[in-house]
Formats: structure tokens, sequence, C-alpha cells
């Protein structure tokens, strides 16, 4: 391994430089260290200057002081995943990066940034053979204490080396950092303030590098920067939801958090409940009462809420369920992501129930779906899931801003003044959907029980009325697909070979997509929002045209795969990549599994260099180069 140190003026010309327009960033450490707020400061900045950007948190199992990392990959460009390997690593802690060390890869060529004060020397941290690292030692901590006066201030301090040193946005910075201590007071504002210049002022007189990351963007219109779990709270308020009943439990708690501050200015109701159970029962009688309503919990709450759940069903209450999934079963890894909740989504319950499983598949998506949710449920009186996860939960993602009037507010269905002369609350229709009423609305009284009942309510064990309002309930289906055509494309329609997957992995499948159809790869990717009712007829046809198929899914037991295969014929070659939660799925695995079973007229040396991280070029062509099985092939 190439080591070059550089803590002080040494001129360094063993690279060529690479210049790029998207840049990923990694940044570890322990509790104290900032590593958050650096991570945010910067995302918040990207945003300031029109950047787009992907913000991942990544904390050990304690809760309070452990070790933490964050990943930051931000460009001109839109991105779509988390970028597969770093090209700029700050360490505050080698201990805590061997914690993250399968997270935090680092590129062949990358830069490396650690503390003055560690005892490590270069040659001695543990980082993968190999590789070909500019390492540099800074003084973080003694600018902060001697040249700030603040030794807090260390983490701004690096942000202004990192400014200076890879032409992060520096009036972004600055902006960003004035808004996180807004409401604190000027003096802390400026003390950061100072910070930031001493970091990029210790760079500029000490740091004459030539590493190989030279990063370059042109400003735009400022971004949003949100995260999942806050696009599905503000959401839900312009969907119309004022009640929200909720219980603690990693990574959804934030939903309920915002909501907490933001719904009492729309005259709603957020309660934390004693548990799971209660919230779901809460939330179940706040709909009933005509308050559009949701909960929000993890994979453990949806276990306890499963009877409660069958209650909506029976009834036919409509009601939001967020799961905002975690690595499982049980306590698993409560801050990481998985995909293994979907069979308790579809399946999970008791007897035939009928509910529709939604999966938002990036941050800005959390906002549309959440808002389909809320007119599915109340159009159609069912109650929703709404399967996010902790990747897309907590991440923080750039992206234009939204139009808060682009999807139609949907209201459930009232009675007319006839309908009330002789009222039958689940009276059999075409569509499955019959008036419902609220308590107040005059001969509109109704039972709504758990048991098996008539049009009117009335509670009955007959097979034959049960079998009709079973049917009542199953009939929604095909009227929910039709008015909602919730799925996505990327890539060439019409290819012979697909990639298929759900939720958070759409991002990998879309710059595989991408780069492919750039390189001359014919590949078309698909990613079904709507799980449950599963659109049959629309899958099947995308499938006629493909001969493999790539599957792609956060779950170890392929839970996606096996759903899919009962419920249709699949293509004749079918490729399964499944993982465990604990680690997020990398590009470069996808386009290795597109080289293996692309059309095999495309031979080796057809193929143009593309670029894993989807770094392009300004007038030239995407550049990506992969190494498989020891053979340096190009895409």
């Amino acid at each position: 391994m190439k080591i070059t140190e550089t803590p002080v003026k040494n001129k360094v010309e063993q690279w060529e430089t690479r210049k790029t327009n998207q840049i990923t960033i990694g940044i570890v450490g322990s509790g104290g260290d900032g590593i958050i707020a650096a991570g945010e400061i910067i995302a918040s900045a990207a945003a300031h200057e029109g950047l787009h950007c992907i913000l991942t948190k990544s904390y050990g199992p304690v809760i309070r002081g452990g070790e933490t990392s964050v990943r930051l990959r931000m460009g001109a460009n839109r991105v779509h995943s988390q970028g597969d390997k770093l090209d700029v690593l700050v360490c505050f802690s080698w201990k805590d990066f061997k914690l993250f060390k399968g997270e935090l890869v680092l590129k062949d060529q990358c830069v490396i940034l650690y503390p003055e004060s560690d005892e490590l020397e270069p040659h001695e941290i543990p980082i993968e053979s190999g590789l070909n690292p500019a390492i540099l030692k800074i003084p973080f901590l003694r600018l902060a204490e001697d040249e700030v006066g603040n030794a807090l201030t260390k983490n701004i301090v690096m942000l202004g080396v990192l400014c200076d040193m890879f032409n992060l946005p520096e009036e972004g910075l600055e902006n960003a950092i004035l808004h996180r201590f807004e409401r604190k007071s000027q003096a802390l504002i400026d003390l950061n303030t100072k910070a930031l210049m001493v970091g990029k002022e210790y760079s500029q007189k000490n740091i004459d590098l030539a590493h190989p990351v030279n990063f370059f963007y042109t400003t735009a219109p400022p971004n949003l920067l949100m995260t999942g779990n806050e696009a599905i709270a503000i959401g839900a308020l312009n969907a119309g939801c004022r009640f929200m009943a909720g219980y603690p439990i990693t990574p959804a708690t934030e939903i309920m958090e915002i909501l907490t501050n933001l719904m009492p200015m729309y005259d709603g109701t957020v309660v934390q409940a004693e548990d799971e159970i209660a919230a779901i029962a809460m939330t179940v009688g706040a709909s009933y009462a005509g308050v559009k309503s949701m909960t929000a919990t993890s994979g453990p709450g949806v276990s306890l809420m499963q009877e409660m759940l069958g209650l909506a069903v029976i009834s036919e209450i409509p009601m939001v369920l967020v799961n905002v999934q975690r690595g499982g079963p049980a306590t698993g890894i409560p801050t990481k992501s998985e995909q293994a909740d979907l069979m308790q989504a579809i399946y999970g319950g008791h007897g035939d129930n009928f509910k529709v499983v939604l999966a938002p598949c990036d941050v800005e998506d959390c906002y549309d779906i959440i808002h389909h949710a809320f007119s599915i449920s109340e159009s159609f009186q069912v109650p929703v899931i709404v399967l996010s996860d902790q990747f897309l939960g907590q991440r923080k993602a750039g992206f234009p801003a939204l139009d808060p009037n682009r999807i139609p507010v949907a209201g459930r269905k009232l009675p007319k003044e006839k309908d009330l002369l002789d009222f039958k609350r689940y009276k059999l229709t075409k569509t499955g959907v019959s008036p419902m009423t609220y308590p107040g609305i005059e001969n509109g009284e109704y039972l709504a029980s758990g048991i098996s009942h008539m049009e009117n309510g009335y509670p009955t064990s007959t097979h034959a009325l049960n079998e009709m309002q079973t049917r009542k309930r199953f009939e929604k289906a095909n009227h929910i697909i039709e008015r909602f055509p919730l799925w996505r494309y990327y890539g060439q329609k019409g290819a012979t070979l697909g990639i298929l997957g759900w939720g958070s992995t759409k991002g990998v499948i879309r710059e595989a997509t991408h780069l492919c159809s750039r390189a001359g790869i014919d590949v078309v990717g698909m990613v079904p929002r709507m799980l449950f009712p599963l659109p049959v007829d629309e899958l099947e046809d995308w499938f006629s045209t493909l001969t493999n198929l790539i599957v792609v899914e956060m779950s170890y037991s392929g839970q996606f795969l096996q759903y899919i295969r009962s419920q249709m014929q699949l293509p004749s070659t079918v490729v399964h990549y499944r993982r465990s939660g604990g680690s997020l799925i990398p590009l470069e695995d996808i386009l290795n599994l597109v080289i293996e079973h692309c059309d095999e007229s495309i031979k080796p040396e057809q193929k143009e260099i593309i670029d894993p991280e989807g770094i392009y070029d300004l007038g030239k062509p995407p550049k990506v180069s992969l190494i498989l099985r020891g053979e340096h092939y190009v895409l």
C-alpha cells in the first residue's frame, strides 16, 4: 500500500486527478465528536447551492455515546443511491471505524484525514491493503482549542478543511451553520463560523496536495432537504390527517415527533399511547369518528397491532399504518435497514383480511405514497400499510421543491339522504364501497364490530352472508389498481434483461439501468409501489419481453421473490440477489449481475468504461470500470 502523509506543505504528483461532479464523503467517530451534525451541515449546504445529495447515518446499538458514522453523496446531477465507495474518509477514531468497515468502503485513490493526536502511523491504520490513498494527519482538536477557543468545534474545523480541499460550497456551509444555531445565540453562530474559517485557512496554508479528487459543480436554485420520515409526516398533514397515535420505536419515532410539533397548527391531535396496541386502537376509533387517522411503528409494533388491524379490516374503517422497517427479528438491528416485513404486511393477521400495502422508493416518494395511502384508505374504506424502511426514513435527501397540490386529496363516501332512509352500512355494491357515516349523522347509526355481519351491520354466522361480505371487501382490489397505477419503469422498455425490486432498492436499480442504457446495454427496471393488491397484469406484460430477470431485495429469506412467484409465472431465467439487513446494496453488485446475464452478443471487448458511482464528466460519456473475477471489464 502506497502511503502519502501530508501534515504540512508537501506537493504530491503521484495521482491523475479525477475531475468529478459527484463526491462521496464518509465521517466516523464516537458520541461527542459531532459526526451527525457535521454530515447534516454539509447536506444542508449542498441543498442551499442546488446540489443533490443523499445523507445516511449509522449508529451502534447504544442509546448514547457510541460509535457513529455518516455517508454523504452529493453532486450536480440527481443521485439515487448512497454510493458504493468513499472518495474521502474523515476518521476521528479508528476503533469506531473498524465497526463500520463493511459500510465505509474506500476507493483505490481516496483521501483519508485523521487527527494529528492519533498514535497510529499512516501505515498502521486499519484499511484494506492494496489501496493507494492520500493520508493526512490534521490537528482538528488543537485548532479548535487554540484558534477557536472551544474544543467542541473540532467537527466544524474539519468542515473548513474539507471546504478548502474539495471545493465544498463555503456560502452554503455558512448558511447551514446559521440555520442550525439561529435559535440558540449569535455568539454560537459566530463561534462555529470562526471554526469553519480556521479549518479553511489551515488547509490553505498547510495542505498543498495534488490529491485524486477534484469536485466541481454549478450552483442552481436551492433544493428541499428532508428525511423520509419528515416527508411522510408533512405529506400526511397535506393529505388531511388530523389524528395520529403512536408509541416510540426506532426508526419510526421521528414521524410522531414531527407531527407532535406540527399537528396542533392544523387543529389536529397526536397521542403518545402506552403501547402499540393502544395506539392502533385509538387510530381506529378516531377514524370511526370521522377523522383521517394514522399510526407509525416498526416491525415489532406491527406484530402487536395485528388484532386491531383485523377489526379495521372487517369493519371497513379507513386508517393508515406506517411501518419503517428495521433489521429483525425481535430487536434485531434497530438502527439499520431491511425489507423483511413484506410477508407480515401482506399475510399478517388472521382470516382473509383485505388491506392495501404500498411502498415508497425514495424520500420524495414518501411524500407521494402517504398521500396515495390516505386517498386509497378513505376512498375504499380499507386499512393501508405503508412499508418504508430505515434507509428511507432516516436518510436525508435533496430534491426540487414539491407541489403540495400535485396529488388530489380524497375523502370517504358519505351517504346521501335517500341512503339514510334505510341505512345499510355494508351494502353490497359493484366497487365494494358502501356509504359510511360517523357519529352524529341522524339515522346513520350502525354497528362496527369485529364479528361477521349482514349489510346492516348486525352479527351473523351464516356462511352465505359471510361469503358475500368477504367478497365485497376483496372486490375493491381491481378498482384500486385501476385508479392508482403505482409502479415505475427505468431503462429500455422491451429489453430482454429486467431488474425487479421494491422500496429503497429502487436507487441502485435506477442507476444500473441508466448506466447500462448509456453504455448500449438494454436493461429495463421495474419497481412496483403497490405490493398488495399486486398489479399482476402490468407485471405479466412487463415480463413478456424478458428472458432473464434479476430480482433484488434486502431479505435473506427472499420474501419478495417468493411472493411474486406465488402470483404469476416468471421469465425462464431468474437471478436472485438477496441479502439480510445491516448493509445497503452496492451498485457494483447489480452491474456485475447485468454483465454476467446480459445478451451474449455483447462481448467484453465491445463494452466501454463506465463509472460505478454514476459520475459523469461534462460533455463525455459515463466512465465506469469494473473488476470482475480478476478481469478488467468495461461496461
